[in-house]
């Protein structure tokens, strides 16, 4: 059924409050599937953002009291309310902070950003950190203020598997969803939900990061690059001009360029490197 009870939601994107009042079934239970992680703040809330979802006969979403989403039907409510948040979440961090599509992850050596093109593996790479018992920022956007390095912390995404093609022995055993299917698609995400003890709750010091631009490849392999070349994928990661120096993001042996043949390969070599 499309539409349900009249639910609830709050969620926190670095310091910007999402307060989400929503009557669709499958926006809500994808909130609760994938933005879980996010109903505690990283940074102290500065900023506030009211989306509304409405599941009738007439569709739409509504971002602080303006229609920004109408005319489609019920099945792709989750992916207008996704995207509307995203821009909503981007308009409020631009000349704030910069923020990257990328990865997070924090291990004992200090945070690890993994960055590429989509496909490129990033989300692959953060499960299999994630199980190797990193803690999780986020496997698709990565947030700093210049000083500090952040993510927002949604479940771990998928692109589901092309069809006839075989599905990577790392992502058997995940849950799909369903609800996230838009109408014009049959197949359904995979994707795994971070909680608890795995998540990184507190921002880290940008001077600690580490950096790994990533591509998939026939064997595995990391090999330092220059800072000039890190400051260059870095700046090419980000979702817009960033406003802030980068320089503490960027430092001798800092940034890496890699290719893995499976994911657990690569956090294995990053982990004794």
């Amino acid at each position: 059924m499309a539409r349900g009870n009249l639910e609830q939601h709050e969620i926190f994107l670095s310091g910007l409050r999402v307060r989400v009042q929503s009557c669709c079934t499958r926006t809500n239970r994808y909130l609760q599937r994938h933005w879980s992680a996010a109903k505690l703040p990283i940074l102290r809330p500065e900023a506030c953002c009211d989306i509304e979802v409405i599941a009738d006969a007439s569709p739409r979403i509504v971002v602080d009291g303006e229609v920004v989403w109408a005319g489609g039907v019920v099945e792709d409510l989750v992916a207008g309310f996704e995207q509307w948040l995203y821009r909503a979440a981007l308009a409020q961090h631009e000349g704030r902070f910069a923020v990257f599509h990328a990865a997070a992850l924090v291990s004992d050596g200090g945070t690890v950003v993994f960055s590429g093109p989509s496909g490129a593996g990033k989300s692959s790479l953060a499960l299999a950190a994630v199980r190797r018992g990193w803690k999780y920022f986020s496997d698709e956007f990565v947030v700093t203020d210049g000083q500090r390095v952040w993510g927002w912390p949604r479940a771990i995404r998928f692109d589901p598997t092309e069809p006839g093609a075989p599905c990577p022995d790392y992502l058997v055993d995940l849950d799909t969803d369903h609800d996230a299917v838009e109408s014009q698609q049959n197949v359904a995400p995979p994707y795994y939900p971070v909680s608890g003890h795995a998540l990184q709750r507190v921002a880290c010091s940008a001077r600690e990061v580490r950096f790994v631009s990533v591509e998939r490849g026939t064997d595995t392999t990391l090999s330092r690059v220059s800072t000039s070349v890190g400051l260059k994928c870095w700046t090419e990661a980000a979702f817009f001009e960033p406003t802030m120096s980068l320089g503490a993001l960027v430092g001798v042996n800092r940034t890496w360029r890699a290719s893995w043949r499976h994911p657990e390969e690569l956090i294995d070599l990053i982990a004794t490197t």
